[in-house]
């Protein structure tokens, strides 16, 4: 027996040797239950599990946060409200002209040289086949001031302004084409505005302009002065009211060749808008409306008083001659 066998003889060894064996088993089943990303021991060790807490969201909802490894649902955050526009918008449906409110005279005490309606020259619209003057020529004097008809916003004050007033297709054309040919003063200075009610207005043949694009004018605010620029035979103001949500109105079609498209939006009747009472309306517009007093016709005098000839009784101054009496002979 050498001395290993020995030492294996004596009991204590034994059990020195069964508990290391014990604690060295121990130890290795602790390390492999408390590896990283193994979950707790189980058994005795093993924590309590912890009944879920509702966790609140970033957005209030109250909703429960899902846990380790699980999704989180999609959530569709709710739209902030759309701020309002700050800018003058019209509404989104004109009214009919004849509730049309708050418009001026652009000419004061003026003359009615041509109405809208059917006329055969100058046309410019065709409607139900009929050639039409497509607005209200007034006129006062070379010079005088135009006002704006109604509140709104200037968009042009020049020659260029057939691209604000509705057609549809490209008018540009018309102020292209003079250009080529250097006949730019052919066309009228014009001021249009709109009116902020679905509606423009349009100062036509004016001398000269004298308001800027962009600015904010006031109903009574001088816009312009009268004059004959463009094809006019004297001074005037062409005034057109033009309903930009209208109806497509045919433009005459012999003007195509020059440029001119051949729809525009429906131009209305100004005499249904401007008032006819208005203390600067035509002098015949507003006779219509407050008549004027009759002037009283002074009385005749009566005729003089003359007194009653005498009937005469026989010539004066003259003796009665007697006939001869027959006598008996």
């Amino acid at each position: 027996m050498n001395r290993h066998t020995a030492v294996l003889a004596r009991p204590g060894t034994w059990v020195a040797l069964v508990a290391v064996a014990a604690l060295i088993f121990s130890g290795a089943v602790a390390l492999a239950m408390f590896r990283p990303g193994v979950g707790a021991p189980t058994g005795a060790l093993a924590s309590p599990t912890l009944p879920a807490v509702a966790q609140a969201s970033p957005t209030g909802s109250g909703r429960p946060s899902a846990g380790p490894g699980t999704p989180s649902p999609q959530v569709t955050p709710t739209p902030e409200p759309t701020q309002p526009s700050t800018d003058k918008v019209g509404p989104r449906h004109s009214v009919d002209p004849e509730r049309l409110k708050d418009y001026v005279w652009p000419l004061h005490n003026a003359w009615i040289t041509s109405k809208f309606g059917p006329r055969n020259f100058g046309q410019f619209l065709v409607i139900d086949g009929v050639g039409y003057h497509d607005g209200l020529d007034i006129a006062t004097h070379c010079g005088d001031q135009v006002y704006a008809a109604h509140d709104g916003r200037v968009l042009v004050a020049d020659r260029t302004f057939d691209k604000f007033i509705g057609y549809r297709g490209h008018p540009e054309d018309i102020y292209n084409r003079l250009q080529r040919l250097g006949r730019v003063n052919a066309l009228a200075i014009a001021v249009v505005i709109d009116d902020g009610n679905g509606y423009r207005s349009l100062y036509m043949h004016l001398a000269e302009a004298t308001v800027e694009p962009g600015q904010y004018v006031r109903a009574g605010d001088q816009i312009g002065k009268e004059g004959m620029t463009g094809a006019a035979t004297g001074c005037h103001l062409h005034y057109s009211l033009i309903r930009m949500d209208g109806e497509w109105q045919d433009v005459l079609p012999r003007l195509n060749k020059y440029g001119y498209p051949l729809l525009i939006r429906e131009h209305v009747d100004p005499l249904d808008v401007l008032p006819w009472g208005d203390q600067y309306a035509p002098k015949r517009l507003r006779d219509q409306i407050y008549p004027p007093s009759p002037t009283p016709t002074p009385a005749s005098p009566p005729p003089p008083t003359t007194s009653p000839s005498p009937t005469p009784t026989g010539s004066p101054g003259t003796t009665p001659t007697a006939s001869p009496s027959a006598h008996p002979g």
